[in-house]
C-alpha cells in the first residue's frame, strides 16, 4: 500500500500528511471534504510493508509533528530527500501540464512547466508521464527514453501528454 505526503497550505506555515492509503487519490479527496484548504499530492512511495514506513518516517520528522496527529510542519522540499530515497518506488505529485510549453530557450529549445510544481526535475530524474523518480532511460537500440515503471516510450519530438496504451 502506497505511503502518501499530502499538502495543505493553509494560512501559517505549510504542513503535510503523512498517511497510507489503497488508493492515495481517493483518500485524498475524502480529506478534502469539508477542508476548506487545498490539498495537493507531493507524492507517495509504494511500499510491501507500508506500517513501518509510515511509523520511520512518523519517526523520522517527530521534531516536526504538528498538533493534528499525522501532519507535520514540513514544505514539499523536506519530503523530496525522501522520496528519492526509495528511487523506483517512489512517485511526485505530478502537475496535470507537465508538457505545457512555457517558452523557449535562447537556442529555440521549448521549455516546459515541468513534472513536480515544487522543483525542477528533469526527465532522467523522474519521469513526465507517471511521476516515478526512477527516471525516464535511454534506450540507444530505438533512440528513445523509456520509462520501467509507466512503460511509456519517447522521442519528446511530439507533443505527448499521455503514456502510451499498454
Amino acid at each position: 500500500m502506497p505511503v502518501y505526503f499530502l499538502l495543505t497550505e493553509a494560512h501559517g506555515p505549510d504542513r503535510i500528511k503523512i498517511g497510507r492509503a489503497k488508493s492515495v487519490e481517493a483518500r485524498r479527496r475524502a480529506l478534502q471534504t469539508g477542508n476548506p484548504d487545498l490539498l495537493k499530492l507531493v507524492g507517495y512511495i509504494k511500499s510491501k510493508d507500508d506500517v513501518r514506513l509510515e511509523a520511520d518516517l512518523h519517526r523520522e520528522f517527530h521534531d516536526k509533528r504538528g498538533d493534528l496527529g499525522e501532519w507535520f510542519h514540513l514544505e514539499p522540499a523536506d519530503i523530496l530527500p525522501v522520496l528519492q530515497r526509495f528511487h523506483g518506488a517512489a512517485f511526485v505529485g505530478k502537475t496535470s501540464n507537465a508538457f505545457a510549453i512555457t517558452g523557449h530557450d535562447k537556442d529555440g529549445i521549448p521549455e516546459f512547466v515541468g513534472v513536480w510544481e515544487w522543483g525542477d526535475l528533469s526527465h532522467e530524474d523522474c519521469c513526465p508521464f507517471c511521476g516515478c523518480l526512477g527516471g525516464l532511460h535511454f534506450q540507444e537500440a530505438s533512440w528513445m527514453y523509456h520509462c520501467l515503471a509507466c512503460d511509456a516510450l519517447t522521442n519528446f519530438e511530439e507533443d505527448e501528454s499521455e503514456p502510451p496504451e499498454a
